[in-house]
């Protein structure tokens, strides 16, 4: 008979293992994740990585906002070099989480220098609680914490944020505190889960595009829905019998009011006046159509194949190879594992792996009414989700084998050569695909069954010691060497190889200084660092923000692509050469853009030059007779939020213009007394001075938007940490009980 911690309970909760333990096995298995996590940042260190891709614009934009941190004390709230001047909100609430907003302030007050190594301690952070939580929902789902400890350190292997596309990390770091919340829910029915599961859900979008958050409702609602499905007993409760909310379901509820108000409150005017420029969406909300929901960004049938097979294309999001070893044990699980958690599991996986087949799945039409849905863009977005889920699927195949190591080792291990044969076959047979994925991991497979079998012989009681690490150990092995072949190639293919972190003469890993430019260049050879914007244009795709931000690249004319900018620069521009920028957006011939191809007409307009502050004025004082003479060397502080500018008007007075985009919140005072900031030439400011000489300044500042962010950020990491504590307080209790 089966000793009691072994013996399947209807909800497959985690049961605690013997008393008599020793502590210093269980240490080991609770920081093996983590120790597994810490080896990938230092792997990425040893190869030289460095960011890429839309990870680098999230570097950008907090390079940016700790260089006005460290110079002004306060966080951008506008980008005055970003397609001449916008709201910086969009980017901070987009870019930037909760742990990066606080690594700010943190590395601000010890004046750390290296900015690189700040937001990476930032993202080490959040990857830690994306693997605790792992940790505490494969605690909740297996019978054996060995088997968490195996997948949590697949998942923990499995991340590569420094070259993986943003935004799929991003809805990756909540999904299992997610899941384990939602299946709390099902089976005590506590209000309190449930509104942890909301706040988990608004944590997900802060740093990251808030279409993900309706993507991430819909997961959760599905889940709790197949568990219904599934559930026997108490779990089948009608939703009316909630448990009784007291204190601590009203403590949660006020949380979530806090955290909600503070987010809606700074991503409700984030775009305030700023119109899009990404193709096929509404400029005012965003939403996009049924064909687009199901196209954009290409098909994911086209990605089937490195589901399995380990293979990945441009995207760095496209890597999903989980190894023969998870592979066979998620084959495995499905052939054998009974427990209701693990078919809604399963079933979870299928219906999201179907949303993102987009038409060819079905599903997806149907997804696409869920409230929000229709503005989520990049279906094959979800893969990387259903790859971590895949890891729990295979936890599953783990610890049933682990329960009878001796009778089930022979059968897993067919499944799983079996498995990798096929894979191997499929890749060099049906594919023709190059490389030594999943060779590698198939003979290490055969390695691990001949010392299994060996223990399993000589020594019996070894067996399920020897098969649950060898195995963890070789799903680390085989993920972590695909993640490897993948940064290498990315390393050589980027050229930040050797650990090279130089854009020419500019160091990326330092706060890049952001003095006033008195005027826009007007081609690539008028400008100071026009070696290292060609070489950062060469290297990855990249925007007008991140090129501004490293290069200080101002042009007269957009040298690369604009995600969103202000209506008025945006149709001044589509006066002065009409299709340009839709072209430049989607252009990816570096010889053109920084050409200026699509602007050749506009340049030789000299409305367009005066408007846009060519010749060297960006900053000009327009006299009462028409003259204009040039008012940056009278320029005394600058930051992203103000300018301070000392002019003098005559006699007769003057107009200061600033080609920078208006926007109804500037601010402007003359000598301390509040003025108008006008709309001047359909899109700029203009300041009104009396004759004489005055102090001119111009603000785009609100202490209470700042205020929210800071308490946002702290607020968020501390329930964080709150929710991390309820997850294992729960599990802790159940091996006390």
């Amino acid at each position: 008979m089966l000793p009691a911690f072994l013996q399947p309970t209807e909800s497959a909760a985690f049961t605690a293992a013997p008393s008599n333990r020793d502590p210093r096995t269980a240490a080991l298995l609770r920081a093996a994740p983590f120790l597994t996590l810490a080896g990938v940042f230092w792997l990425h260190r040893a190869l030289g990585a460095f960011a890429v891709g839309d990870t680098f614009q999230s570097y950008a934009a907090f390079n940016y906002a700790y260089g006005n941190v460290l110079s002004a004390g306060e966080l951008p709230q506008w980008l005055p070099y970003a397609a001449y001047g916008s709201p910086a909100e969009a980017y901070l609430t987009t870019f930037l989480g909760p742990f990066q907003v606080l690594a700010l302030y943190v590395g601000a007050a010890l004046r750390m220098a290296n900015v690189w190594a700040l937001f990476c301690g930032s993202i080490f952070a959040e990857s830690a609680c994306f693997v605790a939580g792992a940790y505490l929902l494969g605690l909740r789902l297996y019978r054996r914490e060995a088997v968490a400890c195996a997948v949590a350190c697949w998942v923990a292997v499995s991340l590569d944020w420094s070259v993986q596309i943003f935004w799929p990390h991003r809805q990756l770091l909540y999904v299992p505190l997610l899941l384990l919340f939602t299946l709390r829910f099902h089976e005590t029915l506590d209000l309190r889960d449930l509104l942890r599961t909301g706040v988990l859900l608004l944590l997900s979008v802060m740093g990251n595009n808030a279409y993900a958050g309706p993507a991430l409702a819909l997961t959760a609602c599905a889940f709790f829905g197949l568990l219904r499905l599934v559930g026997r007993g108490p779990g089948l409760r009608p939703l009316r019998r909630l448990v009784r909310p007291g204190p601590g379901a009203l403590g949660w509820l006020l949380l979530l009011c806090l955290l909600s108000g503070l987010y809606l409150f700074l991503i409700l005017k984030a775009f305030d006046g700023a119109a899009f420029t990404a193709p096929d969406r509404d400029p005012v909300t965003g939403a996009i159509g049924l064909r687009v929901f199901l196209t954009y960004g290409g098909l994911a049938m086209a990605k089937l194949p490195e589901f399995i097979l380990g293979r990945w294309a441009f995207h760095m999001e496209f890597l999903f190879y989980i190894g023969v070893a998870a592979t066979g044990l998620a084959a495995y699980a499905l052939r054998r594992v009974r427990s209701r958690a693990f078919y809604a599991l399963a079933s979870l996986t299928l219906l999201l792996f179907l949303l993102c087949l987009g038409p060819q799945g079905g599903v997806a039409y149907a997804a696409y009414w869920f409230p929000g849905m229709n503005r989520f863009r990049h279906l094959s977005y979800l893969l990387p989700m259903v790859r971590l889920l895949l890891f729990f699927v295979a936890g599953y195949g783990l610890t049933h084998v682990l329960e009878r190591p001796r009778e089930r080792a022979r059968e897993c291990f067919l499944w799983l050569l079996v498995t990798g044969a096929v894979m191997v076959a499929a890749k060099n047979f049906w594919l023709g695909w190059g490389g030594r994925l999943p060779e590698d991991g198939f003979a290490l497979l055969l390695g691990l069954a001949l010392l299994c079998g060996l223990v399993v012989r000589q020594r019996p009681a070894w067996a399920a010691l020897v098969l649950g690490l060898g195995l963890g150990l070789l799903g680390v092995l085989e993920v972590g060497g695909a993640q490897a072949l993948k940064l290498a190639d990315t390393a050589t293919l980027l050229k930040w190889n050797g650990g090279q972190r130089r854009i020419a003469d500019l160091d990326a890993a330092r706060a890049q200084a952001q003095p006033f430019l008195p005027g826009r260049a007007g081609s690539l050879a008028a400008h100071p660092h026009g070696e290292a914007l060609r070489e950062l244009c060469e290297r990855q795709p990249v925007n007008n923000f991140t090129v501004l931000q490293f290069t200080g690249g101002d042009f007269l004319a957009p040298a690369v692509r604009i995600d969103y900018a202000m209506p008025g620069v945006l149709a001044l521009l589509e006066q002065a050469q009409p299709g340009a920028l839709a072209k430049l957006n989607e252009e990816r011939s570096v010889e053109k853009t920084l050409g200026f191809f699509y602007w050749r007409q506009a340049l030789a307009a000299s409305w367009f030059r005066e408007a846009f502050g060519g010749d060297g004025r960006r900053l000009m004082l327009e006299m009462p007779d028409g003259t204009r003479r040039d008012a940056s060397r009278g320029v005394q502080a600058f930051s992203a939020n103000r300018l301070t500018v000392d002019v003098d008007a005559g006699g007769a007075g003057a107009a200061l213009y600033y080609a920078d985009a208006w926007h109804p919140a500037w601010r402007a005072f003359v000598d301390g007394r509040e003025a108008a900031v006008r709309l001047s030439r359909g899109a700029f400011k203009a300041v009104a001075v009396p004759p004489g000489r005055h102090v001119v300044k111009l603000s785009f500042y609100r202490p209470q938007r700042e205020w929210a962010h800071r308490v946002l950020a702290l607020g968020a990491v501390l329930v964080l940490l709150l929710l991390l504590r309820c997850g294992w307080q729960g599990l802790w209790e159940k091996t006390r009980g």
